[in-house]
C-alpha cells in the first residue's frame, strides 16, 4: 500500500494522531506541562489552533495515512503563531514578512513505518505547497542523534538540502531551506 499526504482541514481535524492530537508545545507552552491532566482541554485547544491558523494563514499541516490508517503528521505556520519558539537558544534567520515559515512537527507515529520514505514524503508535500503558496523558506530545530522526536531527524532534512544556520543548540540545530 502507498502513503497517502493530505492536508489537515475542519473535516480531517480529527484524525489528527496520537500524541500529536493533544500536544501544545509549541502552540501554548504553559499548557504543555499539564497535559496529562488536561488532555481533553488540550485536543480543544489544539483544533481552535488549527482553526484560527487555517483562517489567517491558510494550510498549515499534514496527515499521512498508509492502509487507510493514520501514520504520520506535520504542522507549519508562520513563527508568531508558534511561542515556544523563543525557549531556544538558536534564533530564527527569516520572519513571514521574508516569506519564512516554521515547521514545528515532522513526526511518523508507527515506529515500524519509519525509515521508510514515508517521512521525506510528507516532507516533500510540504516544501511543494509551501511553494505554491509563493513561500521562500521553510526553517525548523532538527533533532540529533535520535529519530524518535516530532521535529524530525536532521538527517532527514540534509537529505532535502536543507542548511544548518544556527548550532547555539547542538541537539536542536536551526536548520533552513531555501524554496
Amino acid at each position: 500500500m502507498k502513503a497517502v499526504v493530505k492536508s489537515i482541514t475542519r473535516e480531517n481535524l480529527d484524525d489528527i494522531p496520537e500524541p500529536c492530537r493533544s500536544c501544545v508545545y509549541w502552540e501554548f507552552p504553559e499548557d504543555s506541562e499539564k497535559a496529562k491532566l488536561l488532555e481533553s482541554k488540550l485536543v480543544k485547544e489544539k483544533k481552535e489552533w488549527f482553526l484560527q491558523t487555517l483562517r489567517e494563514f491558510g494550510n498549515c499541516g499534514k496527515i499521512v495515512y498508509y492502509d487507510n490508517s493514520v501514520v504520520g503528521y506535520a504542522q507549519y505556520a508562520p513563527a508568531t503563531r508558534l511561542p515556544n519558539i523563543e525557549s531556544y537558544e538558536s534564533k530564527l534567520v527569516g520572519r513571514l514578512e521574508d516569506g519564512t515559515v516554521f515547521l514545528s512537527c515532522l513526526y511518523i507515529t508507527k515506529k515500524a513505518l519509519r525509515g521508510r520514505g514515508i517521512g521525506m514524503k510528507l516532507l516533500e508535500s510540504i516544501i511543494l505547497d509551501l511553494k505554491s503558496q509563493g513561500f521562500k523558506a521553510v526553517e525548523t530545530f532538527a533533532r540529533r542523534g535520535s529519530s524518535s522526536n516530532p521535529s524530525g531527524p536532521i538527517e532527514l532534512y540534509l537529505r532535502k538540502w536543507f542548511q544548518i544556520k544556527d548550532e547555539r543548540n547542538p541537539e536542536f540545530p536551526l536548520v533552513k531551506l531555501e524554496l
